[in-house]
């Protein structure tokens, strides 16, 4: 394959599970592959240190990554854009702006979003928790009403992200010598809901010690005006209000004749390779294993990264594929906003700041492996 024609590698979107085939494009080109990066920015930020890049924990340039750089400094094209659609059978790749990219190998890690028409009004009246930079307009929006008055924030949504940007915003505001009236929605009968009853209790004690007011059984029926309904008919006010609710997968495969699960996303197999099309590859959010699904989180995006990257090399290449082979649990640790975190590994479970102090040694070591001098500006 390396004396015929170069093949045309696609990567559409720059996330977790791309990094480290990004971070090594040289080796797909020394092996007679023309590499194309697809994304709608120069910039991806990783969504592990996005509460703290709200409080300002971590300033911006911490939390992301120059993917642009790091493609066009190992020889590949990064072409600023996203994808919408995808032609299978003609392997053409539909840009927002009408563009079409041909490709011989192509894959996805184009992340999911937030599903804000499950909540009528919420898409004119709410900032969606995805994509990261929206909590840039969410700092913002804070910062400029607490400047008049107390504004009143409402996060809907007890999951680990509004848990911890609940805790992230109070320290916004506190370090900014104001006030705020912070309010975390939950659709259950308490926070993190699916998680151990412990991680809830030291989440919810933690928030309430602060002043932070938690609303269980609140399931948000419609949003309008500055005022969310609950299917029960309470009226809560906001000024500003913050959606993560569960995420979906992006659904560009839907109805590209490529086989996807129920959701959308793209269905694998343990290659990581579309079980409909061989030639398509994908990783993180925006793919279903077939018969293995897997919980939307970081932990498995960056474990796929190096099978996914090894596994298109050796389709170039032509050599036999990898299997993926996700780990039953993950650990998990939350940044409450205060110098704390939970620590969640099977039963074992506390708070302290010694958990934040290894959240945050994890994520900068993390970090640091994609940072490469002089390209994050």
């Amino acid at each position: 394959m390396k004396h015929g024609p170069k093949r045309r590698l696609v990567f559409a979107g720059g996330g977790h599970v791309h990094l480290l085939s990004l971070k090594n494009v040289d080796h797909f080109i020394r092996a007679g592959a023309e590499v194309t990066l697809i994304g709608p920015g120069r910039f991806h930020y990783y969504s592990g240190m996005g509460p703290g890049m709200i409080s300002r924990i971590y300033k911006p340039d911490k939390v992301r990554f120059d993917i642009q750089s790091m493609v066009e400094s190992r020889g590949g094209t990064f072409i600023k854009g996203r994808v919408v659609s995808i032609d299978p059978a003609k392997r053409i790749l539909f840009l927002q702006g009408g563009e079409k990219i041909s490709y011989d190998l192509v894959s996805f890690n184009i992340g999911s979003y937030v599903p804000l028409d499950r909540i009528p009004g919420a898409e004119e009246e709410a900032i969606p928790v995805k994509p990261i930079e929206n909590l840039e307009s969410a700092r913002e929006a804070i910062l400029k009403k607490s400047r008049d008055g107390i504004p009143q924030v409402l996060l809907i949504g007890a999951g680990p992200a509004g848990v911890e940007l609940a805790g992230n915003i109070w320290r916004l505001v506190k370090s900014n010598n104001a006030e705020a009236e912070i309010t975390l929605a939950s659709s259950r009968d308490r926070v993190l809901p699916g998680f151990p009853e412990k991680a809830g209790r030291l989440a919810q004690q933690s928030l309430s010690q602060r002043g932070i007011q938690i609303l269980p059984n609140f399931r948000v029926a419609s949003m309008e005006r500055g005022r969310a309904r609950s299917q029960s008919g309470i009226e809560v006010p906001y000024d500003v209000a913050i959606l993560t609710i569960g995420i979906m997968p992006q659904r560009i495969f839907v109805n590209s004749d490529v086989e996807t699960s129920k959701d959308g996303a793209l269905l694998v197999n343990d290659h990581l390779q579309s079980t409909s099309h061989p030639d398509i590859f994908g990783g993180g959010d925006c793919i279903t294993i077939k018969e293995k699904p897997l919980d939307r989180v970081g932990v498995y995006a960056v474990r796929e990264a190096p099978i996914l990257f090894r596994n298109l090399l050796a389709m170039i290449k032509g050599e036999p594929l990898k299997a993926f082979r996700p780990q039953k649990r993950y650990l998990l640790i939350l940044n409450l906003g205060d110098g704390t975190g939970i620590f969640i590994w099977r039963s074992w479970i506390w708070k302290g700041r010694l958990a934040f102090t290894f959240k945050n040694y994890l994520d900068t070591s993390f970090m640091s492996r994609f940072q490469v001098s002089g390209e994050t500006r």
